[in-house]
């Protein structure tokens, strides 16, 4: 899909919508073509009528047609409220006798009233004209003889009567098509509800939520690509829970030969030796600390990748008495460095792991250790508030700048020029159980302005 606009919900309405207004379109022009064939009829039809009334009042006097009406009997025959009308008679040889019209007489014109358009003192008008037969005078001779009557009509009242039909005639279709489009909106986005549904299943889980999507919920045209989405799931999580046992099994199977080779090492270190070689020990056995600080937070990372949610076990936390269980050994650290470390420590009960968070806060002071001066200063809080409890840990070192704030979270990942000799895997293992926890991690510039203040926010367990 290229976006937005070739969405399931648009592909149905271009295609049942722009159907609906060409049929209320074509509807239209039919209503439109009937009532004006309507219209029409019906006021040609009154237009004989002033031609049957002129017709019973022509005879022939001395060879000549004449008319026996005066104009005041005329004049209610061809006086309207909104129209005006006209009318010509004239003889078999196309002279005018009678009438006040100027326009040509139609050729073979016969005893069937002629219907037509034309224009009269710049005036659209309708005309009808037939052919009248008259009784010849007895007198002068036995010839037959006809006259032409033609009988002109502004247009106003016909034009006015279509619109006012035509009126009629759509908005009802006009009311109904409004209608249908509402319904077919309305039955589009409920039709594709439960598609909203499983792409609402689908985007609420995690990246390692890996469970099969129910396939019952989903319309019968949409479950071959869940069934082969499952298919594909069941495949990833395969994959993803070798990787995570291969690391776990690699990072366990390490630790053991490091502590050996750390324990040989001090060992050696206490023996009588030349300058040189206690310092090639010495550097080995930093290396050796390197590696088990990177096998242990390798081991933590797998703990804390499960492939569901479920396999967080949660239970009543409170950060205050976690952070007071391992105080001592960070306490030592700290003065290793000289760093000042304190503890500002109110009661903070939330919902977590009793195993994954005590991790969490393990790798958060000692990446603040890690990355804080020698004579530094480190604070480490815990607080309720705002149904909220509340993890920080505050130094003053080095600090992170705002554009890599959230590439630190990353694997691996380290601040160009940072001193020390981390791997890289602290925070992203911190990001992780915060993830797991659904809770937020904050990384800000404290009040004083240098260092980092990470904030971790977890919700109140009641």
């Amino acid at each position: 899909m290229r976006g937005g606009a070739d969405s399931l919900h648009g592909l149905l309405l271009r295609w049942l919508l722009p159907p609906l207004l060409a049929l209320l379109i074509l509807a239209s022009w039919a209503s439109y073509f009937g009532a004006h064939v309507a219209v029409t009829r019906a006021f040609d039809r009154s237009l004989l009528d002033p031609v049957q009334a002129l017709s019973q009042h022509i005879v022939f006097e001395r060879g000549h047609p004449v008319l026996m009406l005066s104009q005041d009997t005329l004049r209610p025959l061809f006086t309207h409220v909104y129209d005006t009308a006209y009318f010509q008679i004239s003889d078999e040889h196309g002279h005018q006798f009678a009438g006040d019209l100027t326009l040509p007489v139609p050729p073979k014109i016969s005893n069937k009233p002629q219907f037509y358009d034309a224009t009269y003192d710049n005036q659209a008008v309708r005309v009808v004209a037939m052919r009248v037969d008259l009784d010849s005078d007895p007198a002068v001779e036995e010839v037959p003889h006809f006259v032409i009557v033609q009988i002109a009509q502004t247009l106003i009242r016909r034009d006015r009567n279509l619109y006012e039909l035509m009126a009629l005639m759509v908005a009802p279709a006009l009311v109904i098509a409004i209608a249908a489009g509402l319904l077919v909106s309305v039955g589009v986005t409920k039709g594709l509800k439960p598609l909203h549904a499983l792409q609402q299943e689908i985007a609420s889980r995690s990246h390692l939520d890996l469970r099969p999507v129910p396939v019952d919920h989903a319309p019968l045209e949409v479950r071959p690509v869940v069934v082969s989405l499952n298919a594909l799931l069941g495949e990833l999580a395969a994959v993803m829970e070798g990787q995570q046992r291969f690391l776990a099994n690699a990072a366990h199977q390490l630790r053991t030969p490091l502590a050996g080779l750390h324990t040989q090492v001090e060992l050696l270190l206490r023996e009588q030796m030349p300058e040189h070689t206690a310092q090639v020990l010495n550097t080995l056995l930093d290396a050796t600390r390197r590696a088990t600080h990177l096998a242990n937070q390798l081991l933590t990372l797998a703990r804390a990748e499960p492939t569901t949610e479920h396999l967080v076990n949660r239970q009543a936390v409170d950060l205050s008495v976690m952070v007071e269980a391992g105080m001592v050994a960070w306490l030592a650290r700290a003065r290793s460095k000289h760093i000042d470390l304190g503890f500002e420590l109110l009661p903070a009960v939330c919902a977590g792991d009793a195993l994954l968070l005590p991790e969490l806060f393990a790798n958060l002071i000692d990446n603040a250790l890690r990355y804080t001066p020698d004579g530094g200063v480190i604070t480490v809080r815990t607080y309720a508030a705002g149904g909220v409890a509340m993890l920080e840990v505050e130094d003053n070192g080095m600090g992170i700048p705002e554009a890599q704030r959230e590439k630190v979270l990353e694997r691996f990942y380290r601040v160009a020029g940072s001193p020390g000799n981390g791997c890289g895997l602290g925070l992203s293992i911190v990001a992780e159980i915060v993830r797991q926890h659904q809770a937020s991690l904050q990384i800000l510039t404290p009040v004083h302005g240098a260092g980092t203040l990470m904030r971790v926010s977890f919700s109140v367990c009641t």
